[in-house]
């Protein structure tokens, strides 16, 4: 579990797959994975990273939209009261 723990960190570090097998391979030697599963992780973590990055986007859409109507809101309510 420890090499994909590092793949994924390596990832966020935008480190390429070849720079990824060689520091691997310093670290764990002779038991780190084969570069095709080493590229399997990566397309995993940057499709979760892809995926957590959409869904932060469409959460700030939905504060802004909800700002704007609440601003609308309170302009109506001054409206009504002033």
């Amino acid at each position: 579990m420890s090499q994909q723990t590092n793949i994924k960190f390596l990832v966020k570090l935008g480190k390429s797959g070849n720079e990824m097998k060689e520091m691997l391979l310093q670290v764990h030697g002779y038991n780190t994975m084969k570069k095709t599963e080493i590229y399997n992780w990566v397309k995993l973590f940057l499709r979760e990273e892809k995926v957590s990055l959409t869904k932060r986007d469409q959460d700030c859409q939905q504060q802004a939209e909800m700002k704007k109507t609440l601003q609308k809101l309170f302009k109506l309510c001054v409206k009504i009261v002033g």
